[in-house]
């Protein structure tokens, strides 16, 4: 081989060219645009769907509290979520605000924490 082929075959690139670099950040800032914000809320409507599971459990509990008791909870709920039987685990409270849930004593239904806004 001669002198020239040599130079020549040593001149081959092994990098990438700033252009290819720019090219690749630029979509990847793309990409990110698009996913952190969707990443960013993705823990609401969960959180939501958790709370609505929470005022289910609870008024069930409750209507087998008037059952066996005769008289419904006190509507702050702090009789029976201190009654193990009803509450192993303790008080519930709403996993988006972290507030006491409230029983509507005639109606045996939690009042508010809707929180329809978060299921957009």
């Amino acid at each position: 081989m001669n002198r020239r082929a040599r130079s020549q075959t040593c001149l081959r690139r092994t990098g990438l060219s700033l252009l290819e670099v720019l090219a690749v950040v630029t979509l990847m800032g793309i990409i990110a645009l698009i996913a952190i914000p969707r990443l960013a809320n993705s823990g609401d409507k969960p959180k939501a769907n958790s709370c609505f599971a929470r005022k289910g459990m609870i008024e069930v509990q409750a209507e087998l509290w008037l059952r066996n008791k005769g008289v419904p909870p006190a509507a702050n709920l702090g009789d029976i979520m201190a009654n193990s039987t009803y509450f192993p685990d303790g008080a519930v409270t709403c996993p988006i605000d972290g507030s006491a849930y409230q029983l509507n004593t005639t109606t045996m239904t939690v009042n508010g924490h809707t929180h329809a806004d978060l299921l957009d």
